[in-house]
């Protein structure tokens, strides 16, 4: 157990250990991959293709908005909660499994900043390697070092970041659940992760305060009614972790984009660490899988340069809505590097001169959409309008619920 002093009514609040509340199932890691793994036509360059210029432009006067606060934002959820779907059934298995613990974990986790570190300072130099046994020994999958740089900040939160280190965890989804989604029961899945990272990370962040650090909470525990500071994928891509795939997160070695990944901040003593080369820029260009299964139709075949990063933008408009049925994550779920590992995507890539490991059969491609029914290679779900078919913001006007 780990105990951390609430600041407003000056007791102690007790939270389970990641492990002890969510167990373990069948994460299936697959190997690290270094970039001898990576055959010469799919090396790019490392982390991902930006120009740090236009970069630092867009961030100091163009910077993004908190979508976890917008309006794009608010209307999801009023659209949620006029048409609930599988999603209400999937919040009435969380309250009941867990009551108020979700709030209260994101209240603690968003208010930790406030709290002081231990008055004595440990002298150590450097506490990367500390941090990173607790991270993995308090129930994180991975984790990486990397400055808190402050283009990725929201517009709203400019003024709120308050260290210059950033600390990124992930755990891992379970493998099997992951294969059946999208379903309710990947979707109670996916949250019982959220909460073992956000335990993990409480646990991490007690550690560097014991040592007479501070800490902030930066972004996504993945829990209803979490906030941010920042999107936490620069983050994830800059600490190396991965590369981001056509499906619009980051793409690790070890998980695919099977992961859980938030953030902290701090001021404790780390040494960073630098953006990998894993072969993902050009692999999902060639691959294209999660693009030609994604239901919404919301994934792009093409890259753009988004605020000075080429990157696949996804379309939320067109992917949303397809989450009234549930969390959707058929695009994790056909993407081969989190079925196969990425390694072995690469080796038959390799061995066979460019092939895309499990590229057009079922048992990668194939997923059930809830009454809809079976959907193998190349067949879609089809949405209409009342469905959420035309966009998020059109239902949002059917139903009366926009927020303009």
């Amino acid at each position: 157990m780990h105990t951390l002093p609430n600041t407003n009514v000056r007791k102690f609040e007790t939270f389970p250990r990641a492990d002890d509340m969510t167990p373990r199932r069948d994460p299936r890691r697959a190997p690290k991959v270094t970039i001898d793994d990576v055959p010469e036509d799919l090396r790019s360059v490392p982390g991902v293709v930006r120009d740090r210029a236009q970069e630092t432009f867009f961030g100091r006067h163009y910077p993004e908005p908190n979508f976890k606060i917008g309006k794009l934002n608010q209307t999801y959820h009023k659209v949620i909660e006029a048409t609930p779907g599988k999603v209400g059934e999937t919040y009435r298995i969380l309250g009941d499994k867990y009551g108020d613990l979700l709030a209260r974990v994101n209240a603690r986790a968003f208010s930790y900043h406030e709290l002081p570190a231990a008055e004595t300072i440990d002298p150590s130099p450097d506490f990367t390697k500390a941090i990173r046994e607790k991270a993995l020994s308090s129930g994180a999958d991975l984790i990486g070092f990397t400055r808190f740089d402050r283009k990725y900040v929201a517009l709203e939160q400019k003024g709120d970041a308050l260290f210059k280190h950033a600390i990124v965890l992930c755990r891992a989804f379970d493998w099997e659940t992951t294969d059946r989604a999208p379903s309710v029961d990947w979707d109670v899945h996916s949250y019982d992760t959220s909460l073992a990272l956000a335990l993990a990370a409480l646990e991490v962040a007690d550690f560097i305060r014991s040592k007479g650090y501070r800490v902030q909470f930066i972004a996504g525990t993945g829990l209803p009614g979490e906030k941010m500071l920042a999107p936490i994928l620069p983050y994830a891509v800059d600490a190396g972790l991965g590369q981001m795939g056509a499906n619009g997160t980051v793409l690790t070695a070890e998980f695919g984009s099977r992961v859980r990944i938030m953030g902290l901040s701090t001021d404790a003593p780390v040494t960073h660490d630098k953006p990998v080369d894993i072969g993902v820029n050009t692999l999902c260009e060639k691959c294209q899988v999660c693009v030609q299964r994604c239901p919404g139709r919301a994934l792009s075949k093409i890259k753009v340069n988004w605020h000075g990063v080429t990157k696949y933008k996804v379309v939320a408009d067109r992917c949303l809505p397809v989450l009234r049925f549930a969390e959707c994550n058929v695009c994790t779920k056909v993407c081969p590097v989190q079925h196969y590992g990425l390694k072995a995507v690469l080796d038959h890539y390799r061995k066979t001169g460019g092939e895309i490991l499990g590229k057009g059969s079922d048992q990668l491609e194939g997923y059930d959409m809830f009454e809809k029914g079976h959907y193998g290679p190349g067949e879609l779900p089809r949405f209409d309008a009342q469905e959420g078919g035309k966009g998020l913001k059109h239902m949002a006007s059917l139903l009366g619920v926009g927020t303009d």
